[in-house]
């Protein structure tokens, strides 16, 4: 009979499968959040008037996650094989019913990376943060990808990265996006070092158009050009010991035009009568103009004991559209969204947290964009929301 033997060459938790010189490590969470959202009356009919009764203000989210990672040595490095799968039970203002899903599934050899993994443009991907408003507080996306990395030595590296274009789409129905012909291209430069990380990352976005312009009608004329969108991205995040133990500090910031997912954007932000609807690009007079915006991130977490923390984060994303777009259609405005959060934690146990974080979001969208119906004339309108987040969670 051959007895599990402890593999100590990956760190700990890992175990040889018997009778094989592979080693797998079996991870995983259960995790309760209870959130309290901010009801807002919102826009629900012609005439301007909601009723916020109507929204749920709390809700539950469960989550149960499965880590499988298996690791075998070879001439060329370590073959690598991890899964993750997760399921949701969500209910009130998380959403209804159960969801599950292969969070990642990927394989890694000599440098390779492929299958469905973190993008290689992401850097602080919401570490911290539990909550989001309007969108997360940086890129962080899963996705289909295949990826060369390379490693020069003293924690440098180089990735590129072919991901799938389909999960960066924001209504890309507003320029009538045709199929894929190319995936998006991303690239990063990463250094890993004592003091913390940094990473500088870039992506391009392909727009292309199913649509056929004819300025003076009919179903004759030219197809709409293909526009190309971009994204670049800059990010450090400092160790700092000297503060607490495994005290943390990121900093972020990120260009995007027409490729609007790179800075944490995943679709229209709708709070009270503040509704803005946001797309990538828009066709106008047979071209398609790209959407352009900013995004700064910053976010810490500080130990005051082993088992106490607290994190603060808070971003700042701006996005504007072309005049010819604001011109064409009145439902895209130049829009701005802050959040900030904090969050207190205690671990009473290890791999065992129990906390609670607080957020805060405003959106503001520039004067003469929305219609205050209980106004003479169009004035320029913002919102807020605060979210409250109860937390459980147990890693194993």
């Amino acid at each position: 009979m051959e007895y599990v033997r402890v593999c100590s060459t990956y760190g700990a938790g890992f175990w040889y499968v018997p009778g094989t010189d592979s080693c797998i490590q079996l991870s995983g969470r259960m995790r309760a959040d209870y959130v309290y959202v901010e009801p807002k009356n919102g826009r629900t009919d012609a005439y301007g008037v909601g009723n916020g009764r109507y929204k749920d203000a709390t809700g539950i989210k469960a989550r149960a996650r499965l880590n499988v990672d298996v690791r075998t040595p070879t001439d060329f490095g370590t073959l690598r094989a991890y899964l993750r799968f997760q399921i949701d039970k969500n209910t009130g203002n998380q959403g209804t019913g159960s969801g599950a899903l292969v969070d990642k599934a990927y394989i890694q050899w000599a440098g390779i990376t492929a299958g469905q993994a973190q993008s290689f443009f992401d850097f602080y991907a919401d570490d911290l943060n539990w909550g989001s408003f309007g969108g997360n507080a940086g890129s962080d996306a899963s996705t289909n990808l295949l990826a060369y990395t390379a490693t020069f030595g003293s924690g440098f590296s180089a990735t590129i990265s072919l991901e799938d274009r389909g999960n960066r789409q924001i209504n890309a129905n507003y320029y009538d996006v045709a199929g894929q012909r190319l995936p998006d291209v991303v690239a990063n430069l990463r250094v890993d070092q004592d003091w913390g990380s940094a990473q500088l990352s870039g992506a391009l976005h392909q727009l292309n158009s199913g649509t056929i312009y004819n300025p003076w009608g009919g179903s004759w004329g030219t197809r709409v050009d293909t526009a190309y969108g971009w994204a670049v991205q800059g990010g450090v995040k400092f160790k700092l010991p000297q503060l607490g133990a495994g005290d943390v500090l990121w900093l972020q910031a990120a260009y995007a035009d027409g490729a609007l997912s790179y800075l944490g954007i995943t679709g229209n932000n709708t709070t009270g009568k503040v509704v803005n609807t946001i797309a990538d690009g828009y066709i106008v007079n047979g071209d398609i103009k790209t959407t352009a915006g900013w995004n700064i991130t910053a976010a810490g977490v500080h130990y005051w004991t082993p088992s106490v923390r607290s994190t603060l984060w808070g971003s700042y994303t701006n996005v504007s559209y072309d005049s010819p777009v604001k011109l064409d259609n009145a439902l895209f405005r130049d829009f701005n969204v802050w959040q900030v959060g904090s969050a207190l934690i205690w671990s009473p146990v290890s791999k065992f947290d129990i906390g609670v974080e607080v957020l805060y979001g405003r959106l503001e969208r520039n004067r003469f964009d929305v219609v205050d119906y209980n106004a003479p004339i169009y004035v320029k309108r913002s919102e807020d929301s605060i979210q409250t987040r109860l937390r459980l969670q147990r890693d194993f």
